[in-house]
């Protein structure tokens, strides 16, 4: 710290009879000692190929990703890096954040692309997410202005999905509109739902594109589209690891929202 202060030219720290206090200038440099700390873990992580990683690790995802990816994620983990065990937590996003803030889990994968300055934010994937209906509703196959989603129900997930979060803002700034609304807390029961013609709702095209080919579902246009949703990886940023740096990157390597559990 002595070395430190030398080179910059002022005090880091007041000695005081009661201890040692931060200076202002101390205060300042702690985000680049904080980001040095980071990049140091990260070079170690680089250079240790062969360095032992251990520890057991929660992680929270969305439904979409426990019916799609996770499987094989887990499978891949255990290969590599015996040593790692994951706890996963099945939840709707805000649900997931609530327990990443409470420190219930360690690490959190779900759309977004910012939960607050104190939290790192790796984009792991982008989900084509798309109106679908079932042809049987008899949809013009024209693009929808936003205003006429108000003449067909609509099916969404329920609140405490961070899907709904992600796109609240892109919805009222282009005017949608959503008259009959039916909400459900699972993707499954959602597409089950659209596919026998209840209404519209949004679903990640990778997961039905089967149903899709199929004819049991159809994209349903509208003017203008929805934007890619971004999936991220969360975690607090203190909580830097090379297990947590191995976990983020396999996680982003094996993303795929086109497979399914049994055959990840």
């Amino acid at each position: 710290m002595a070395e430190l202060e030398d080179a910059i030219g002022v005090p880091v720290l007041h000695r005081q009879p009661k201890g040692l206090e931060v200076t202002q200038v101390g205060r300042r440099l702690l985000p680049l000692a904080e980001e040095t700390l980071r990049l140091r873990l990260r070079i170690e992580t680089e250079v240790g190929v062969n360095q032992t990683l251990r520890g057991t690790f929660r992680i929270g995802v969305t439904e979409l990703i426990a019916l799609t990816w996770l499987t094989g994620f887990i499978k891949r983990l255990q290969m590599q890096h015996p040593g790692l065990m994951l706890e996963p937590v099945v939840d709707a996003g805000l649900n997931l954040f609530q327990a990443l803030e409470s420190n219930k889990i360690d690490l959190a994968i779900m759309p977004g692309i910012y939960w607050g300055k104190q939290y790192t934010c790796v984009k792991v994937a982008q989900v084509e997410d798309l109106w679908m209906a079932s042809p049987s509703l008899k949809i013009p196959k024209r693009a929808l202005k936003p205003e006429e989603f108000a003449n067909y129900p609509v099916l969404e997930q329920s609140t405490g999905a961070a899907k709904n979060k992600f796109y609240e803002a892109w919805l009222a700034q282009h005017g949608f509109r959503f008259n009959k609304v039916f909400a459900t807390n699972s993707t499954t029961v959602l597409k089950e739902l659209t596919i026998s013609g209840f209404g519209i709702s949004q679903l990640a095209l990778d997961f039905v594109r089967t149903d899709i080919e199929k004819g049991l579902l159809r994209i349903v246009r509208s003017d203008p589209m929805p934007p890619p949703m971004v999936y991220s990886a969360v975690y607090h940023s203190d909580n830097f690891s090379p297990a947590m740096e191995r976990i983020v990157l396999l996680a982003v390597e094996t993303c795929d929202f086109s497979r399914r559990t049994h055959g990840a």
